[in-house]
């Protein structure tokens, strides 16, 4: 198969890096920009691998009750309500909460994109197992996987506030090189079980159905989109086949499987260079001319 294509159309789109497995076996590793970049959301793409490994070691399950793991009253909501949350709704995004964690909707049904309620997902992981977030990635993931150019930094947050002071959280650091070999093991059940890596495709929420324990689907009719109440008709990449999951960061990043078609893809782009408005309309046209030329 000939992958220039996407070579053609990264260099266009401003990548960073570029990787592709199909089979089983690397096609594509390409760099325009030979370090690590911060890939935004795709963390937690990654974080509910890292859930999925601790729910397999019998430390939590994604249906644990969040004030069983941390101090109650860590919310602005009743303590009826906050107690309903669970591991799995900070997850699938339907806390019914604001950033301020106050009553912003009902609670497993809203779907509200909340990066603060998130983080509590990083703290209980931290606490479980003694160690820090970019310590217990090393054990459970980067070292079995030989990957070096994968880390966690302490950023500050422009959306989490506490008291008026700026608290720094955690941002992932990777190549789409480290991406691609994560979501390779993640597609052939090495790190996690099967069941887990399917329910990684269902939905959440009525409201997006498109999102579910922290990564998108392409398998519903109904999509919306971070900082939005609007709902979109159709699948995510309505181009793409329906058994796709991706996980997503601000400006392009991505990992993206396909089990029918054996493929993963990785990408990275260059800070501060915005995307094209079609950008995934293109990567997915030339991906499936490439992948699935019949």
């Amino acid at each position: 198969m000939n992958w220039q294509p996407l070579l053609e159309l990264g260099q266009q789109q401003s990548y960073a890096q570029i990787a592709i497995f199909q089979h089983g076996k690397p096609v594509m590793d390409y760099s325009w920009l030979d370090q690590p970049v911060d890939v935004f959301a795709v963390q937690k793409g990654v974080l509910a691998i890292l859930i999925g490994i601790a729910e397999e070691r019998y430390l939590l399950e994604v249906s644990d009750h969040m004030n069983h793991h941390i101090d109650p009253e860590w919310t602005k909501l009743s303590p009826w309500d906050e107690a309903k949350l669970t591991l799995e709704t900070l997850m699938n995004m339907t806390t019914g909460m604001n950033d301020r964690l106050e009553a912003d909707g009902d609670i497993g049904r809203t779907w509200r994109y909340n990066n603060v309620a998130y983080q509590q997902l990083k703290r209980i992981l931290e606490r479980h197992t003694g160690l820090t977030l970019q310590q217990l990635s090393h054990e459970w993931l980067l070292r079995p996987l030989g990957l070096n150019n994968t880390h966690w930094k302490l950023r500050p947050s422009a959306t989490e506030q506490r008291d008026s002071q700026t608290e720094l959280i955690s941002g992932l650091w990777s190549t789409a090189h480290d991406l691609a070999k994560i979501g390779e093991a993640l597609r052939t059940d090495v790190l996690v079980s099967s069941s887990f890596r399917e329910s990684l495709s269902q939905s959440g929420s009525q409201t997006n159905p498109s999102w579910g324990r922290l990564w998108w689907n392409n398998n519903a009719n109904i999509y919306m989109t971070p900082g939005s109440e609007r709902q979109f008709q159709g699948p995510l990449l309505p181009m793409a086949p329906q058994d796709l999951i991706t996980t997503k960061g601000a400006g392009g990043h991505q990992l993206t499987i396909v089990p029918s078609l054996e493929l993963v893809v990785a990408i990275t782009r260059l800070s501060g260079r915005r995307p094209m408005v079609n950008s995934d309309t293109l990567l997915w046209g030339t991906i499936m001319s490439i992948a699935n030329p019949g």
